[in-house]
């Protein structure tokens, strides 16, 4: 997963509300949308899957690690 500096996402920032002016919702969900991007850009697809499992689940389950494992038989590994 890539890293953002804090001026990546000040430009990402500033190009999101260059795009959508009169509309903060349109902003928010663009710079998130973006922000996501940039992070999994590079992974392979089992890994992005993993980086979003991990972000819903933290989003869910606030405060907690690591979401459980899946059980073998619905489990991506080979």
């Amino acid at each position: 997963m890539t890293g953002l500096k804090d001026i990546d996402k000040e430009q990402i920032w500033a190009e999101v509300q260059q795009e959508f002016p009169d509309d903060e919702m349109m902003q928010e969900i663009h710079y998130v949308r973006l922000l996501h991007y940039h992070q999994v850009k590079n992974l392979s697809s089992q890994e992005r899957i993993q980086f979003f499992n991990k972000v819903l689940f933290e989003e869910v389950h606030p405060g907690k690690l690591a979401p459980p494992k899946a059980p073998s038989h619905l489990s991506l590994d080979s």
